[in-house]
């Protein structure tokens, strides 16, 4: 069984969802507007492409896995309170996933 975890990875701050949540607004009516690229406070291309690359690979989910069994998620949600632990302990895990695969 593979486990995936793409999405409790993904913070409620990455780049995708704050474009949904923003092109929501405008649908509803908010006054907003999206920026062109190149605009002060539009995401770069280099920004866009790090977002792209969010997904793991085989070998890094493999990673990944071990060591949610090595590393206690415990100090994490109580140093950071149960939502923002959770998010801060598996981006580290996947920073750390990816760093040993490479």
């Amino acid at each position: 069984m593979e486990l995936d975890f793409t999405e409790k990875i993904k913070s409620n701050a990455s780049l995708w969802e704050n474009i949904r949540k923003k092109k929501e607004r405008i649908k509803r009516g908010s006054p907003e507007k999206m920026r062109k690229p190149g605009q002060k406070g539009a995401p770069t291309k280099e920004q866009i492409e790090r977002a792209k690359g969010e997904a793991m690979t085989p070998a890094e989910k493999k990673k990944f896995m071990s060591l949610e069994k090595e590393v206690s998620i415990k100090d994490f949600i109580k140093k950071y309170g149960e939502e923002k632990g959770k998010a801060i302990y598996y981006a580290t895990l996947t920073k750390m996933a990816k760093a040993k695969c490479k």
